[in-house]
């Protein structure tokens, strides 16, 4: 059964939302020009295929004002977004609001890997493929994940003067290939190093 609006009253604290009465009941709020495209005015049909664009274009508003409130907290892959907004609201809505994150630049996967991968880099050394499986396990698409993580990793130039390093610190050939190979360092690499920097190692001991 159709009804009619009777009355519209604009957000108290939101000028840019409305509420609107149907038989004294207040429905809404939603953002005016949405409603205007939905043609909700005084002497307009109430119905429930309104009611339904209407709630979904409501669930769209508040999923979008959520994705916003998360990322002025911090930075969000735009799979790490989906996965936060999903837990409340559908993901047909939770995608069209990543999908609009990224879109107008609040969301951009490549500057998140360059600074998460600066981030991992601190005061640590790290192999290219461990730095690509922590950046692709916080959702940085596999083929951004491998260019960042080649670009920031350590070098085996860099390896070599770590080895140095805490060679002068007391610590033993087979102590430094331990650190190294839990920083992700496969047995070649490890060996290269200890080899570019004259460091004498048995591998098999």
């Amino acid at each position: 059964m159709a009804h009619t609006i009777d009355n519209i009253i604009v957000h108290a604290d939101d000028p840019g939302l409305m509420y609107w009465f149907v038989d004294g009941a207040r429905m809404g709020p939603l953002r005016r020009d949405y409603a205007d495209k939905l043609g909700i005015h005084v002497g307009a049909t109430w119905n429930k295929a309104k009611a339904r664009k209407v709630e979904h274009l409501a669930q769209l508003n508040s999923c979008h004002a959520a994705a916003l409130a998360f990322l002025a907290k911090r930075d969000f892959t735009g799979a790490l977004l989906l996965e936060r907004l999903c837990r409340k609201w559908p993901e047909a809505i939770a995608q069209v609001t990543v999908d609009q994150m990224c879109a107008a630049g609040w969301v951009d996967d490549k500057t998140y890997a360059t600074r998460r991968a600066a981030k991992f880099m601190e005061r640590k050394i790290i192999s290219p493929e461990l730095l690509q499986a922590r950046l692709s396990g916080e959702g940085v698409p596999d083929s951004i994940a491998e260019k960042s993580a080649r670009v920031a990793a350590t070098s085996l130039t860099q390896l070599c003067t770590e080895a140095k390093r805490l060679v002068r610190a007391g610590k033993s050939a087979t102590s430094i290939a331990r650190t190294f190979s839990r920083a992700g360092f496969d047995l070649d690499t490890i060996e290269s190093a200890f080899a570019k920097a004259r460091i004498p190692w048995n591998s098999e001991s």
